[in-house]
């Protein structure tokens, strides 16, 4: 069976009619970004077993020595995604990370700006149109700069497909020019464990050149097609239990059967 063409839609969703929403830019914050890892590290830690990563390759040089910016695009499962691309970019790369979110919920949680996070209105194409112009500046500003982008638009179901991404990604490619933009899987499992875990897998880097021709619309059906094929290869790792070549990222916590075995071997011991 074929597989259907990537949507064309200009960005997110576009409606002339919507009313337009503040443009909420990062507001970088040393303090206020340490506050953001912590709490993203503490609820990945209470929520779940384990997050485990790995990629295909490491960065090309380090992030204070990076001639092109970052993009790292991943499919979109739950409102977990994002305190795991934290710290993927904070943690594990060093980078300086930047994150789309919708205005609505930057309005209610403001503080994630401190930590590289900027609006997005999936109302109004225009408004999208500045978040990209504005990304699009801030990637080229110094080097280790990245973005994590979800180009699905909102939370879907991890075996669904096609992933229907929008053309949002590619048109920002074509924006900041010579990039490295990195497709990354995300799966949530159960490996015998009370809590789930998290599987982090990033893949090979497609460097885009400054004289490039980009058209969105068949960079966006390539782009969906690299991470459909990444998704579906992890699915088959995560069902073989193949976990070799994961580190841990975060050790979560334990099932409740393996406290109560370490107290019964403490106190078989104590007889």
């Amino acid at each position: 069976m074929s597989k259907p063409p990537a949507r064309s839609i200009p960005l997110f969703r576009s409606s002339s009619s919507a009313p337009r929403s503040p443009f909420l830019p990062a507001q970088k914050n040393f303090l206020g970004e340490l506050l953001v890892f912590w709490i993203c590290r503490r609820s990945l830690w209470k929520a779940f077993h384990a997050v485990r990563f790995r990629a295909s390759e490491p960065l090309p040089s380090p992030p204070e020595s990076l001639s092109l910016p970052i993009i790292f695009y991943c499919n979109h499962n739950t409102w977990w995604d994002g305190y795991v691309a934290h710290i993927v970019m904070r943690q594990l790369y060093g980078l300086e990370p930047y994150m789309m979110m919708d205005v609505r919920q930057l309005r209610r949680y403001p503080f994630f700006r401190w930590a590289g996070a900027f609006s997005v209105d999936q109302e109004n194409g225009r408004g999208a149109m500045r978040s990209l112009d504005y990304i699009a500046d801030e990637l080229k500003g110094g080097p280790g700069r990245s973005l994590w982008i979800f180009p699905q638009g909102s939370i879907r179901p991890q075996e669904r497909r096609p992933l229907e991404f929008h053309s949002g990604l590619a048109r920002l490619i074509r924006r900041v020019g010579p990039c490295l933009v990195y497709p990354v899987a995300l799966r949530f499992e159960f490996f015998g464990e009370q809590y789930p875990e998290i599987l982090v897998d990033v893949g090979p880097a497609r460097q885009f050149e400054a004289e490039e021709k980009i058209e969105p619309r068949k960079l966006t059906a390539e782009l969906d097609a690299t991470l459909t094929a990444h998704l579906d290869d992890l699915r088959e790792v995560a069902n073989a239990g193949r976990l070799d070549g994961f580190i841990t990222v975060v050790k979560g916590k334990g099932s409740t059967d393996t406290f109560v075995d370490s107290l019964m071997r403490v106190f078989g011991r104590a007889k």
